[in-house]
């Protein structure tokens, strides 16, 4: 994926799409949180994956890896909305509905189902773009009361990104949060996995 012209982001930017893990708010750009990730471990190429101290799901997650490729062959992965249901197996489809602000922010749907034995859901978020280093995305519409993350692509060393990702999500009503955490561990797992191979694969 080519680079965008200066002072523009791509105009066909399509986001990955797991169900919860790219929604969230355009605010302030800040730094990712970096006090919980084991270096040790994440040197050695494990996939890290955090609810917190107490290691029980409470209305966030994070998650971090090394990938050998740059951002932009990253970007280039996270960017692909209609690839997520491949391996994402809580995703049915994703597709784009509106481009926003010369293509700085993209609004997508999203089919979901989160066990076998729960019925779909249609929700919709926002995702604004500075490429390529950060991803944010919000909440438009669905059963969440909050889907906020964010994706980090930080430059470790030439040919090599540390991938951040957060998420803080409030499930509704509709959703208990006993349904919720496994599902969205392994969706992360997953995603995580998923761009880290296929940009090396593709760079």
């Amino acid at each position: 994926m080519s680079p965008p012209a200066e002072g523009r982001r791509p105009s066909h930017i399509r986001a990955i799409g797991l169900v919860f893990f790219l929604l969230l708010e355009a605010a302030p750009a800040q730094p990712p949180e970096l006090g919980w990730i084991d270096e040790a471990s994440i040197q050695s190429g494990e996939i890290l994956i955090d609810f917190g101290d107490d290691r029980r799901f409470r209305g966030r997650i994070r998650a971090a890896t090394l990938v050998a490729a740059p951002p932009e062959a990253i970007w280039a992965v996270l960017s692909d909305c209609e690839s997520a249901p491949e391996y994402l197996d809580s995703v049915q489809s994703c597709e784009l509905i509106e481009t926003l602000d010369d293509g700085n922010a993209q609004v997508f749907r999203q089919r979901a189902k989160l066990r076998w034995f729960m019925p779909s859901f249609e929700h919709e978020f926002r995702l604004d773009y500075e490429p390529y280093t950060r991803i944010s995305v919000t909440r438009v519409s669905g059963p969440f009361q909050q889907l906020d993350g964010v994706w980090w692509l930080v430059p470790e060393s030439p040919g090599r990104t540390r991938v951040i990702y957060r998420l803080d999500i409030e499930p509704g009503p509709l959703i208990p949060d006993f349904m919720l955490s496994r599902p969205l561990r392994r969706d992360v797992l997953n995603a995580m996995r998923a761009v880290r191979e296929l940009s090396e694969t593709n760079n």
